[in-house]
Parts: structure tokens; sequence; C-alpha cells
């Protein structure tokens, strides 16, 4: 029951970073955004633990989570441009452990159906529509940005391959998750290097959120199979 209390405290703290966010108050902001990771780990980890047992908590889901937590943290600070690239740094380890994860999930990948590759459409439009906005404007950043462009495509795979193994509520939350990722993050490489663009701040971190808690949602559902 104590896993439902955290998911309450997640989405009021939520809520308030979503209002930090829109009027643009960086001392809520500064309280808010932290608390987002560590109570969606709370979250899962009790909730893993009420449900199933101790054993079935995927730590490299945990492990994800903090360093999105760090990334978090790196992207508020107040020199921005300094932080950035220790923030995607830090988030590049959150797609590397999710991608570990969401491979290691899978038993027999022999299974997965070759529809399934349909399920890419989406995020290639995303990218397709984004990626040639910005990407010749990031100049020394073009290499880092690649890379973690690469990183976060092989996890939306890698969560789409879980199709193999996996069906319902564990698969389908995961699946929204990435998606949710990959075009949050499109928008602030958009925002940042083609031009602000209206709300961007606060869309941005709705589906960052978004993100975040439906991978969580997916692994947790999985812990109870």
């Amino acid at each position: 029951m104590i896993e439902y209390i955290f998911l309450i405290l997640f989405f009021i703290v939520a809520i308030i970073e979503l209002f930090a966010e829109y009027k643009e108050n960086k001392k809520i902001k500064y309280l808010s955004k932290p608390l987002l990771m560590p109570l969606l780990i709370l979250f899962y980890i009790f909730g893993a633990i009420e449900g199933a047992s101790i054993s079935q908590i995927d730590w490299l889901i945990v492990v994800a989570l903090i360093s999105g937590c760090a990334g978090d943290i790196f992207l508020m600070l107040e020199n921005e441009e300094k932080w950035f690239l220790f923030g995607m740094v830090a988030f590049l380890m959150n797609q590397i452990f999710y991608i570990i994860s969401f491979f290691l999930s899978i038993s027999d990948i022999m299974n997965f159906d070759i529809w399934g590759l349909f399920l890419l459409g989406p995020a290639i439009l995303v990218l397709i529509f984004t990626v040639p906005r910005f990407i010749k404007k990031t100049e020394d950043m073009k290499i880092p940005v690649l890379v973690y462009l690469v990183a976060i495509l092989i996890m939306h795979i890698a969560a789409i391959l879980r199709l193999a193994e996996f069906s319902g509520f564990p698969f389908i939350f995961v699946y929204v998750g990435s998606i949710s990722f990959i075009f949050s993050d499109a928008c602030i490489a958009t925002n940042k290097w083609a031009g602000e663009f209206t709300n961007a701040r606060l869309i941005i971190m709705t589906t960052y959120i978004m993100a975040q808690f439906y991978i969580t949602l997916g692994a947790f559902f999985t812990a109870l199979l």
C-alpha cells in the first residue's frame, strides 16, 4: 500500500513542477524537480516488493532512474551551458541502463513478430521532422548529440523487441514511455539549437515525466508477472 503513497506524492510533485515550468519559477523548480525520480524509485521498489518479492526488482531500472535524477539536477543548474554536457552524459547512462534492462528481459528474441517493426513509425517520424532542424547547428556538440540520438533510438528499439516476451501493460507502458522520451529529447534539442518555441519547457517536462513514469510503470507490471 505504501507504494501508492509514493505514487500520489509523485503526481503532486509533478503538477508542482509543471506549474513551476509554466510560471518559469526557478525556486519552486529547484525544490520539485529533484524529487521526481526518487519518488518513482520508491514507488517501483515498494510496489515490486508488495506485489511480488524483492527478487523481482530490476535494479537496472533503479540505476537508470538515479541517472535520470542526476541529469535533472545538472540541467536545472544556473549555468546551463556549463552543465548541459554533464546532463547529457547522465541521460546517456539513463538510456544505456534501460537498454541493458530491456534486452536482458527478453529470453527468446525469435518470438518477436516482424510486424512489430511498424511500431518504430512514430519515433522515426519525430526524428525525421526534428533532427534536420537542429543537427547542423550543434557545432562542437554534434558528436555527443549523435551518440545520444543513437542511444535513445536503440533504447526505443529494445522497448519494441520486448514484444517477444511481453504483452499488455508490461509492453505498452514501456513502449509509450520510450516514444515520449524521444519526443521530449527532440523538443529539447529543437528548442536549444533551432530556436525557442511557445511553452517549450512545459512541453519538454510534461513528455519527460510521462516517459520516466510509463517506463517505470511498465517495469512495475513486469515485476508482477
